[in-house]
């Protein structure tokens, strides 16, 4: 490799991460603070534009006519109770607003024929619904281009291929620089700024290639830099086709669509007679799980009970699911007509920073929006992330230019030897001999993996897995080694595949109850009284701590009257742990 280059990049706010919370957040801070430098770094192509490229595009909105006050009753239902009340009905009252920026930029929604926006009601709830765009395949690449072309109107700077490693503070603990590299050339960048937004997207574990940059390298950053994480007990475990991707289930089920087990039986009907299968996928996974344990797998998804109006409406026609679906095709098989084989599969965590309604982290100077600020409770809506990210990087940017005003403290530039250090520690590893990231990476997915470990899970099954990632970290983690600047990029994924993986587990063993996407077999029951609330990690001297706070009930305006989850009946263990 050839000797690498260093460069410094001076700005005042240092936005990490391209997608849909950091484009906002950078398209918002300008139009506030014109006078004010914006950058953005992302570890992929300057304009891919996140996970965002990658969605149907479908988006959550209180529409006009429809009450924002029915919308969080749904809400606080369908997430039992452990909903922020106050952050929830901030992000849904500016949900509309965000839309029609879209429609200004020239993104198109379904409409029905008098011209009215189409919505798909989500999860069986009466009020909360999505708003498919009219392409459907790459709906969220329309958006990804319409924002991409406003940043580049607003004069704001974007650099692709770069991985930030180290976040810097200045002498008053604020954050005021950041440390990475370049995942080519190598080249070393120094980042000075007076703020930092972490809008990296979730930490995942790399099960598909719709989730493979979703690796929460940042997560690690943030805990050395004294930030605070929650909801990391909560995990996405998707139902999936065999075969290949398909986005847009949540749509799917509403309009018929349905799962049945090897004999043909609709099984959800039996887990839950109220919904059935029109509901979140992490309470089918659940059913799909038991159904397989007791002989009745495999799976399929059956769409014949659905109109030809409603398929239309759905079928692809761009993107890469058009390109899945012929696949399909040439195998002789039509998503839409054919019994398809479909399968549980673990993709990221629910878990994220821990911020104040702008986004601010308990650091001063860091923020945080999108999915690396941690909302929803491992229940999803469709629509939900594209909704979110929008307005938590609307309202970051609101947040980042006031905290530039008020409390952005000048002082002396960060020492040239503080630079050096971190430019030694993040190329240690870059060494020809050692062991590879994907031999790190394939250990921790066989441990995390597991049904009993990411679904279903007990006492025993966690505490097994978190002994034996801490084995893999005594014997394997810090061997890991790097031959060029890609393959050093991988190794600090894979490492924050591990922090993940640690916060997850450990999350999990505190949270002795099931409420929402975590699912204790052994304590099958809610607890109010012990576990309405969250659970927040830090790391303190190597170690980690946990910290819990219980939801304000007395400060929230609408009342926990009953629970979603309770509409739903699982085996129960014989017996329970002490």
């Amino acid at each position: 490799m050839q000797k690498r280059k260093e460069f410094t990049l001076k700005t005042d706010i240092l936005i990490i991460g391209n997608g849909s919370s950091g484009m906002w957040a950078a398209k918002r801070a300008k139009e506030l603070a014109p006078e004010l430098e914006v950058t953005i770094v992302d570890k992929g192509p300057t304009d891919w534009g996140g996970l965002m490229s990658m969605s149907e595009g479908d988006f959550d909105a209180v529409t006009p006519g429809k009450s924002l006050d029915e919308w969080m009753q749904d809400l606080v239902y369908y997430w039992d109770g452990l909903c922020d009340q106050k952050t929830m009905k901030t992000l849904f009252g500016l949900s509309y607003d965000r839309m029609c920026d879209y429609q200004n930029m020239g993104v198109s929604y379904l409409k029905d024929k008098n011209g009215n926006l189409r919505g798909v009601a989500q999860r069986g709830l009466e009020h909360i619904c999505l708003y498919p765009t009219d392409m459907k395949g790459d709906g969220g690449e329309s958006m990804a281009k319409a924002l991409t072309k406003a940043l580049e109107k607003a004069g704001i700077k974007r650099f692709g291929r770069i991985m930030i490693v180290q976040l810097m503070k200045n002498k008053n603990g604020q954050i005021e620089g950041a440390a990475g590299f370049d995942t080519i050339s190598g080249d070393f960048y120094k980042i000075e700024t007076k703020v930092v937004l972490i809008a990296a997207g979730r930490g995942g574990w790399k099960a598909s290639y719709g989730n493979n940059t979703a690796s929460g390298e940042w997560v690690d950053m943030a805990l050395k830099a004294g930030a605070k994480v929650r909801n990391f007990e909560f995990v996405e475990v998707w139902n999936v086709p065999k075969l290949y991707a398909w986005e847009g289930q949540t749509i799917l089920l509403p309009l018929g669509a349905r799962y049945v087990n090897a004999a043909g039986e609709p099984f959800m009907s039996k887990y839950s007679p109220k919904y059935g299968a029109n509901t979140d996928p992490h309470y089918i996974t659940m059913a799909m799980a038991y159904e397989t344990r007791e002989g009745r797998g495999p799976i399929y998804f059956d769409l014949s009970q659905m109109t030809e109006e409603s398929i239309k409406m759905v079928e692809p026609n761009a993107g890469w699911q058009l390109l899945n679906h012929q696949k399909l095709s040439d195998m002789g098989m039509n998503f839409f007509t054919s019994k398809t084989e479909w399968m549980p599969q673990l993709l990221t965590d629910f878990g994220g920073l821990d911020t104040d309604l702008y986004g601010q982290t308990t650091v001063s100077g860091l923020f945080a929006a999108g999915r690396s600020r941690s909302l929803d409770n491992g229940v999803y809506m469709g629509g939900f992330d594209l909704s979110t990210t929008s307005t938590t990087g609307y309202l970051a940017g609101e947040g980042m230019v006031r905290y530039i005003r008020e409390k952005y403290q000048p002082t002396a530039a960060i020492a040239e030897e503080r630079w050096n250090t971190a430019a030694q520690e993040i190329y240690q590893p870059l060494q020809q001999n050692g062991i590879h990231p994907k031999e790190v990476l394939r250990k921790i997915q066989e441990l995390v993996f597991p049904y009993q470990v990411c679904i279903l899970k007990t006492e025993e099954s966690l505490q097994d897995a978190l002994e034996k990632l801490t084995r893999l970290q005594q014997e394997l983690l810090s061997r890991m080694t790097a031959s060029d600047p890609h393959y050093l990029m991988k190794l600090y994924e894979v490492r924050g595949i591990f922090r993940v993986t640690e916060l997850y587990l450990r999350a999990s063993l505190l949270r002795r109850e099931s409420r929402a996407g975590h699912f204790r077999e052994d304590y099958p029951q809610r607890d109010d009284e012990q576990y309405l609330g969250w659970i927040l990690l830090s790391e303190k001297d190597d170690h980690m701590e946990h910290e819990f706070r219980r939801v304000p009930i007395e400060e929230y305006e609408y009342e926990i009257k009953e629970y979603y989850s309770d509409q739903f009946c699982f085996p129960v263990l014989e017996q329970t742990v002490d």
